[in-house]
């Protein structure tokens, strides 16, 4: 077996992998979507971040929101950072949390719930493409 196939099978596994796991995000995000509880949390202050990057520092801005479970108040520090502030002080925000664990929470909006999802296959469906057509190809498939 050549270098080259043992490269772009890998690459093709790894791609495997990551399809795997962005059904399973997908699924979890769907089991959350019918079994959480759906509730307002509120925007109590906008937390200024510092963030390092190739090009340098930049300041983002992460929401920490208050929400009310069993009459308990919880925070939650969104994992959205963003300048200027996604959210305003004071703001009301829809997120639901799963029943069992108040803290597995998340923002209702197209991001909030499937943004794990579209990355992981973001990066698995090009390693799928080119490289289950490699093999393909070499089968004299296409």
């Amino acid at each position: 077996m050549k270098m080259t196939d043992l490269i772009v099978g890998g690459v093709l596994v790894l791609g495997i992998g990551l399809l795997i796991a962005a059904i399973w995000q997908y699924t979890k995000t769907k089991t959350l979507l019918h079994t959480g509880t759906r509730t307002e949390a509120t925007v109590m202050e906008n937390v200024l971040v510092e963030s390092q990057s190739d090009h340098g520092t930049s300041m983002m801005y992460q929401p920490i929101m208050e929400y009310v479970v069993n009459g308990v108040r919880q925070k939650y520090a969104a994992t959205v950072r963003s300048n200027p502030p996604s959210y305003a002080i004071g703001e009301k925000v829809a997120i639901i949390y799963a029943e069992d664990n108040p803290q597995d929470v998340r923002i209702v909006s197209y991001w909030g719930l499937h943004l794990a999802s579209i990355i992981l296959l973001a990066f698995a469906m090009p390693m799928l493409t080119i490289c289950g057509g490699y093999f393909l190809f070499k089968a004299g498939l296409i």
